[in-house]
């Protein structure tokens, strides 16, 4: 990048003899106010929807081919490459396992050499090549002046590349462009993650969402869902790069306002976990996490923090609570006339647990659609009279009542013809 300190234009007039060195500044100027507005208006990355998007794909064995597309790097540049591209992994130049990636930068080169022999000193080169120059390193691209294409962790004993079976979740010697970042405006991510506090991100939500998703199979309550789903929308914020430095923090702090919810919901749906080591340490974690934010941290910190609360929550998880004070061994159900009647209980059955000692029981009373009858009459028998009135001898051995009770009359329904 030249390094200009006012913009001039060319002035053409009638009689301007102009050299190289004129029409060297006047292509300068052109280019510097092209780049100083992709700096001021755009953000580097990928072009999406330019030719193949730069996309990176197994070419066999360990060669893998970068095809067509277009980019801007933080300077302002575009790279432009126009015909796919081959690299060459080898694997026996690394110690294994070993992440390599795949990038691009921005690279010029003097062409087109003319000679003038019979003028020694205007010979020169005709033309500048803006070279998009490809690469496999083992450090991690920048984004910034080096853009990431691709990643690819080589595993021992790997016989090639592959193209991803799971582009979501890409195994050890498979492609990987999860971390690819697009070019934008600045009005979307006026200055996105730096590539390594994207990935550490990126990793930290990821274990978030599993360990909350252990503390809610542990111990439900509502708002350690409402983690998992925050936990994945700022991953997907960090890797579609929607997200800057000035603005994680004020995301991070609308996360630890639902982390301190779980701990105040599980105080209450689940108070045999209070008195735990691991929920005192869980709601420490979260208390440091809000100080830390409300002080103004810098990002690797407050990383450091969710990371703590989110291992918290995973130790919750694994919890084994104790049984119930005591156990009263298998339900009865008492019959009875009225809403109140002696019982007599037999304990033989029932066992306290941790040295506990049972001095009550408590009875729930199920509601019914009506009393117990008093006694069974036997079957049901018609007496058919010849009139108003009549005297019929009843049999009622066929008769009994409950609870040791006595049959003392009977009431008949007269039913009318």
């Amino acid at each position: 990048m030249i390094n200009i300190t006012e913009f001039k234009r060319l002035n053409f007039f009638t009689g301007f003899f102009t050299t190289a060195d004129d029409w060297t500044q006047g292509q300068n100027y052109h280019m510097e106010k092209r780049m100083l507005h992709n700096r001021g208006l755009h953000t580097p990355g990928i072009f999406r929807g330019e030719r193949d998007d730069l996309r990176v794909e197994a070419a066999g064995g360990f060669n893998i081919r970068v095809l067509p597309g277009a980019a801007l790097d933080g300077a302002g540049r575009e790279i432009y490459l126009g015909q796919p591209g081959t690299l060459t992994i080898h694997p026996d130049a690394y110690s294994l396992p070993q992440p390599v990636y795949v990038a691009i930068r921005y690279e010029e080169s003097e062409t087109d050499r003319v000679e003038n022999v019979q003028a020694p000193q205007y010979s020169g080169y005709t033309r500048v090549a803006e070279i998009p120059r490809l690469e496999i390193t083992t450090s991690q691209p920048d984004n910034r002046l080096r853009l990431e294409l691709a990643r690819i962790v080589l595993q021992p004993g790997a016989t090639g590349i592959a193209n991803p079976v799971d582009p979501d979740n890409p195994g050890g010697n498979e492609i990987d462009r999860r971390y690819v970042v697009w070019a934008g405006s600045v009005g979307t991510a006026e200055r996105p993650l730096p590539p390594a506090v994207m990935e550490e991100v990126v990793q930290l939500m990821g274990r978030k969402r599993r360990d909350f998703a252990a503390l809610a199979r542990a111990f439900p309550v509502p708002s350690a869902e409402d983690v998992r789903h925050g936990a994945l929308v700022l991953e997907m914020l960090a890797r579609t790069g929607s997200i800057h430095p000035e603005n994680l923090p004020a995301v991070l702090a609308a996360l630890a306002a639902v982390e301190q919810d779980v701990g105040q919901e599980m105080g209450t749906a689940h108070p045999g976990v209070v008195a735990t080591p691991e929920y005192q340490a869980y709601e420490a974690a979260v208390s440091l996490l809000i100080t830390s934010l409300r002080e103004g941290a810098e990002i690797g910190l407050l990383l450091t923090r969710e990371d703590a609360v989110a291992e918290a929550a995973r130790e919750i998880s694994e919890i084994v609570i104790q049984p119930p004070v005591a156990e009263a061994g298998a339900d009865r159900t008492a019959l009875t006339p009225g809403d109140t009647a002696r019982i007599a209980l037999d304990a033989s059955g029932s066992h306290a647990f941790g040295g506990h000692e049972i001095t009550r029981y408590e009875w729930e009373l199920a509601e019914t659609h009506g009393e117990a009858p008093i006694a069974h009459a036997g079957r049901d028998r018609v007496v058919f009279t010849g009139g108003e009135g009549m005297v019929v001898t009843l049999d009622a051995g066929g008769s009994r009542a409950f609870g040791g009770r006595q049959i003392v009359r009977y009431h008949w329904k007269r039913k009318e013809d």
